[in-house]
């Protein structure tokens, strides 16, 4: 209680199995995004471990938006559609026990607190902020499925030692969607992709994106442009959630995972703001040097609506987006 005592964790009873063992729940329901999701559990991983608890990953009886109404692979715990559970301890076995807690839905008051760093989120902190502790705990506990690996690994294989430029850049809802930040327009795309190919000699784009337009527009203005073609995609004017198809929202999962890890071998990566991205860089096991386009975030729901249609008309005296992006080495 004093370690993190500015959490709100709750302790339940569900029975008398384990009485010398304390299970720790972690739960997020409906969650965000992908690895917004992940980067959540990673921080209680770390309080778990810090605790000494057993962790237990419950996303059947606490949904998300990548659950499927059905089974993947003999499971409706969406953790294990793509990971190996954290733990030998299944969720029944668990909801007997005498001792278990429940996660929080922060992990910190604000962020970590480090004064090497500054968090942008309210509750944790983005992988780009995450330290070698994070490290340490993505090793332990957490283990991507094989056949999600070797999907990556099978493209990767498609970059025969070439130099790769790494571009994933969000659309689609990303246009309209309320404090998020505006994705680069295709002018923006042309002038910051032209350049580094100039400059680093790249023989090939790897693209990550969810937007179909996107995909074409590159297809259309680049050569030897390669990509995910499992990944769903979609437009602006769909989300790319709402299809019924059986196992639709698994896919949209496993699409940004197999991204994420191929994005992870590139030379270079150039994004917009963005966790795949922030987590390809973090989960690598070399330093990617990479560019940002960085045109700020939205605002409220009414003026995000068509903010970014209205600035991608102007020119950048007016309001309008530069032709600008910043690189890290």
């Amino acid at each position: 209680k004093y370690k993190f005592k500015h959490l709100n964790l709750e302790y339940r009873s569900y029975g008398n199995n384990n009485p010398k063992i304390f299970f720790y729940i972690i739960k997020r329901s409906p969650g965000a995004g992908f690895f917004s999701n992940l980067n959540f559990v990673i921080h209680h991983l770390f309080i778990c471990d810090s605790l000494k608890m057993i962790p237990v990953i419950d996303m059947k009886n606490f949904q998300t938006f990548y659950n499927c109404k059905n089974r993947i692979r003999g499971t409706l715990n969406s953790w294990n559609y793509y990971f190996k559970p954290v733990s030998r301890y299944s969720l029944e076995e668990v909801y007997k026990s005498k001792n278990v807690i429940i996660c929080d839905n922060k992990t910190s008051e604000k962020g970590f607190s480090n004064k090497n760093f500054t968090s942008k989120f309210k509750y944790f902190n983005g992988f780009e902020f995450l330290d070698l502790r994070h490290k340490k705990i993505i090793k332990k506990y957490i283990h991507i499925n094989k056949d999600i690996i070797k999907e990556a690994e099978t493209i990767c294989k498609k970059f025969k030692n070439n130099k790769v430029l790494g571009i994933c850049f969000r659309g689609s809802d990303q246009k309209k969607t309320a404090y998020q930040p505006y994705t680069p327009t295709e002018k923006q795309m042309v002038y910051a992709t032209d350049f580094l190919l100039k400059k680093y000699k790249f023989e090939k784009i790897y693209l990550c994106t969810e937007d179909i337009d996107y995909l074409n527009f590159y297809k259309k203005n680049y050569k030897n442009v390669l990509f995910n073609s499992r990944s769903i995609r979609t437009t602006d004017k769909r989300d790319l959630f709402d299809n019924k198809s059986k196992n639709h929202r698994y896919k949209i999962g496993r699409g940004n995972l197999v991204d994420m890890l191929v994005l992870s071998k590139t030379n270079f990566l150039l994004f917009a703001s963005s966790n795949i991205p922030n987590a390809a860089i973090f989960f690598s096991n070399k330093k990617i040097p990479h560019a940002i386009i960085e045109n700020g975030m939205k605002g409220n729901i009414f003026v995000s609506q068509f903010s970014w249609y209205l600035r991608k008309s102007l020119p950048p005296l007016l309001g309008g987006f530069k032709n600008e992006f910043k690189e890290f080495k």
